[in-house]
């Protein structure tokens, strides 16, 4: 009895198993592309919002629940290793950033889950919420999200607006640093 009983624990084991071998198997490990675009007005001049966008080193202290640490590990292509995350989930990417002359920023990371994802960000003088002429700024944002392993999956559960939201929120943390200078 005492035998038939643990073989009986043993069958029943190895078919859970084979079941969750099977079922996390048949996850798939990368989702489509998610396109994120948002524009957004805001009272700061130009030139400090784009100071403070391109100054990856403050990003801990802009954003100190998302960000651990950024550490530039080649000036010259502008290679970032970041240690970033949402919820206590964090892990460690490496981006490469490129800030053009028509005041285009761009983010693209090179390993990790978000391997592939882009953040394009524009800035374009604008009157200011005053009246005056180019104290605002007229920010667009493009976010080419692309996600794999893990992530993807934890990703397909928050929507488009969450993340658009987050942006949104993002921005409004870059402002609020831009108004310092």
């Amino acid at each position: 009895m005492f035998r038939k009983l643990d073989i009986f624990h043993i069958r029943n084991f190895l078919v859970i198993l084979l079941v969750l071998t099977t079922v996390v198997s048949g996850l798939p490990l990368s989702y489509a592309d998610r396109e994120i675009t948002m524009q957004k007005v805001v009272n700061v001049k130009e030139e400090s919002l784009l100071k403070v966008i391109s100054d990856l080193s403050q990003y801990p202290q802009i954003f100190p629940e998302n960000v651990r640490s950024v550490k530039l590990l080649d000036n010259e292509t502008k290679l970032v290793e970041m240690n970033a995350g949402v919820s206590g989930i964090f892990f460690n990417t490496q981006a490469i950033y490129t800030i053009g002359s028509d005041d285009k920023y761009v983010i693209k990371v090179i390993s990790g889950d978000l391997k592939g994802t882009t953040m394009t960000t524009v800035v374009q003088k604008t009157w200011g919420f005053d009246g005056e002429k180019d104290k605002g700024t007229i920010t667009y944002i493009n976010l080419d999200l692309k996600t794999s392993g893990l992530l993807s999956w934890i990703l397909d559960f928050v929507p488009d607006s969450s993340l658009s939201y987050a942006l949104e929120n993002g921005i409004d943390k870059f402002v609020e640093r831009a108004k310092m200078f």
